[in-house]
């Protein structure tokens, strides 16, 4: 096969869950085709997004539970956020965690006010890779869509409604 290309199912549970998106295009509107960098270290997937107004490059990680952004990033102290406590899954990020609230730009859709967790820093993944990591795009985003393609030829992630 000349080209591969790996899908990933997840099922949509934005009604279930009450979360609002703001922006989202209704069904039958054209996939989402967000451009992703191929870390060469270890082949994680990287996306650039805007987090309040600010570039972030996020880690693409279908197995984490949660979307996690870096306190400095949000321009948070730690200290103040209200402590997680929920079981997480995923990524093998460990440490404390804290709720907070951030507006994410992906593509041309906005998620205002998204509930995400916000640990210290991403310093120790960041040296990990050799490449700046703001934090992790989790399953709670990726899972208000109908599918996730992750086109390695064209190095693009195609988010489906």
């Amino acid at each position: 096969m000349k080209h591969q290309i790996v899908v990933v199912v997840l099922t949509c549970l934005t009604a279930a869950a009450g979360r609002r998106v703001q922006s989202m295009p209704s069904a039958g509107c054209p996939d989402l085709a967000i451009p992703f960098e191929l870390n060469r270290q270890f082949g994680s997937i990287l996306i650039e997004v805007q987090v309040n107004r600010h570039p972030a490059w996020l880690l693409v990680d279908t197995g984490s539970s949660h979307t996690v952004l870096s306190a400095d990033l949000l321009e948070i102290n730690p200290l103040f956020l209200k402590r997680a406590t929920v079981r997480v899954k995923g990524s093998g990020l460990t440490g404390t965690a804290g709720w907070a609230t951030a507006t994410i730009d992906l593509g041309t859709i906005q998620w205002a006010n998204r509930k995400v967790l916000v640990t210290k820093d991403f310093r120790e993944i960041s040296r990990s890779l050799q490449q700046r990591v703001d934090g992790i795009l989790g399953e709670d985003v990726l899972n208000e869509f109908t599918s996730v393609v992750i086109d390695f030829k064209n190095h693009r992630l195609i988010l489906r409604r």
